[in-house]
């Protein structure tokens, strides 16, 4: 495929956005100097009172509502989706996405293959090594990853340059479509994460400037935390966080828009596209970090364990769950039209009343399964061209289902959470290995599920000094407090490890047993 020709006027639209984004972050703010001294970002959380800090601070209030965003962008009633609007296709992840996060999603895919040893340059993991956890050949990924992420975040901000005005090239003849320009920008963000060659993905003759290569490089930043530590050999919810800030800074400088224009002010991003967009770009990136955790053993971070939500993540189970709500909501909403429908027939042709087709139906419970519905055998199948499954009534107790779970793992997020658990801990039984997934699974409504898990992710990750020590902050995703001292970029890099007479290592946390464990 061809590499997007973007021209300087293009460019400057497209870091325009970026701009705006982070121009009022640095030029104000208590705190605010700390961040003209250099251009990387860098870490502000050390101890509990950086902790306290981050906790009543513009960055959690925006990562915070940045995740529930994503999740009432799911369950909004204003979602124009025809058919089926809760489901995630994955024979078209692309419908969802604007030309930069096509090309992100094109650059997962490519990297969710540097581990395939039946590529050319696949990093398979050394089967000679003799450990629990970590396999040292996730550090040459790792490597690859920071040698390759200029090049996957100048591929994507390409994209979104080069089709910044698209509703003004719409009446253009030669104008592509929009399937065939995310079905581009995919190819080139995959090309752009198979080439350790910068230039082989860009031709533009445009000179970055100092604002744009300070984004760059915080974006990278972001990146380069989003898929575990290379040193430490493990991987938890605060690299799936980085991820998300990863995410977040995309959205505020307008790269989740087809338009141009930041993710707020007069040009916000709406939740739906949020939302719709997140849920295909996490089925791509868990595709990616699942075969990480999954063949490079890599050691849960920041776990408790068996008394977890999961040894890994916590974003794609609430976001899951959302998408679930969102189903059921469909699913409510369908029948009621159809019931609609089939009384307006009734009264139009003088067959039955309205009393008659109540007293069929028991008490009203919008969360009963459609069996406790006496039907009328002349009353027509509601069928779905797209899924079948959407006459069927789905609570959390659902992921106890192993043919739901293997026939819809590839269309909802949360049975595909399910799915991969039961997968690296195959004959453990499910309330044993995941005793919280299971209570969880006892509640009657995917409402109280999306609800409980947004708090979690709130108390047990955000606010949680061993996991937000790790994030650093620059111009986009801003830090407006003075840290308690100046260190180094890096985190703490041991964690879990007693020191010599059992003394706590800095980050370190006991470790749970699990029931099973001899």
């Amino acid at each position: 495929a061809a590499a997007p020709q973007s021209s300087p006027t293009i460019q400057n639209e497209t870091m325009k956005s970026a701009n705006d984004a982070t121009t009022s972050s640095i030029s104000g703010g208590k705190g605010s100097s700390a961040n003209d001294d250099s251009t990387s970002p860098k870490r502000y959380i050390y101890t509990q009172v950086d902790m306290e800090h981050f906790k009543h601070s513009s960055a959690h209030k925006e990562l915070l509502g940045f995740v529930s965003t994503m999740g009432k962008g799911l369950t909004s009633s204003n979602n124009t989706k025809s058919s089926s609007p809760h489901s995630y296709n994955a024979h078209a992840p692309l419908n969802d996405l604007s030309p930069a996060l096509a090309s992100l999603h094109g650059s997962l895919s490519c990297m969710s293959t540097w581990i395939d040893p039946n590529t050319t340059d696949g990093l398979p993991p050394d089967k000679e090594v003799k450990a629990r956890f970590g396999n040292p050949v996730f550090r040459t990924w790792h490597q690859r990853l920071t040698e390759r992420s200029g090049a996957i975040i100048k591929c994507l901000m390409e994209c979104h340059g080069k089709y910044v005005n698209y509703n003004n090239m719409e009446s253009l003849e030669t104008t592509p479509t929009k399937e065939e320009i995310l079905k581009e920008c995919s190819q080139l963000g995959y090309q752009a994460a198979s080439s350790s060659d910068d230039s082989s993905t860009t031709t533009s003759d445009h000179e970055i400037s100092p604002k744009e290569n300070e984004i760059i490089t915080e974006l990278r930043c972001y990146l380069h935390d989003a898929f575990g530590h290379p040193i430490r050999l493990d991987y938890g919810t605060g690299h799936e966080c980085s991820f998300i800030v990863f995410l977040l800074s995309l959205c505020k400088i307008g790269c989740f828009n087809w338009t141009g224009g930041a993710g707020g002010g007069a040009n916000p991003t709406s939740p739906e596209v949020i939302g719709h967009a997140s849920l295909a770009l996490l089925h791509a990136y868990l595709n990616v970090t699942r075969g990480l955790q999954r063949d490079y053993m890599l050691e849960p971070a920041g776990s408790h364990g068996v008394w977890g939500l999961d040894d890994y993540h916590c974003v794609p189970f609430y976001l899951g769950a959302c998408q679930m709500r969102a189903r059921e909501q469909w699913q409510q909403q369908r029948q009621q039209t159809e019931k609609k429908k089939k009384l307006e027939a009734k009264e139009s042709s003088g067959i039955g009343t309205d009393t008659d087709d109540d007293a069929r139906r028991l008490p009203d419970n919008p969360y009963l399964p459609e069996s406790t519905t006496v039907t009328d055998p002349s009353d027509p199948p509601i069928l779905d061209a797209t899924h079948a499954d959407n006459n069927d009534h789905w609570d959390p107790s659902i992921i106890h289902n192993r043919p739901i779970l293997e026939s819809y793992r590839g269309t909802y997020l949360y049975l595909s959470c399910i799915h991969f658990i039961q997968q690296i801990k195959p004959g453990v039984p499910f309330f044993e290995s995941s005793p919280m997934l299971n209570d969880i699974s006892h509640l009657g409504n995917w409402s109280k599920v999306m609800a409980g898990l947004l708090r979690l992710f709130e108390g047990e990750v955000l606010n949680k000094l061993p996991v937000v020590q790790h994030f650093v902050f620059g111009s986009i995703f801003k830090a407006n407090w003075t840290p308690s001292r100046k260190g180094p970029l890096e985190a703490p890099k041991r964690t879990f490890i007693g020191g010599p007479g059992g003394v706590e290592v800095t980050g370190g946390m006991p470790v749970t047993r699990a029931p099973w464990a001899k």
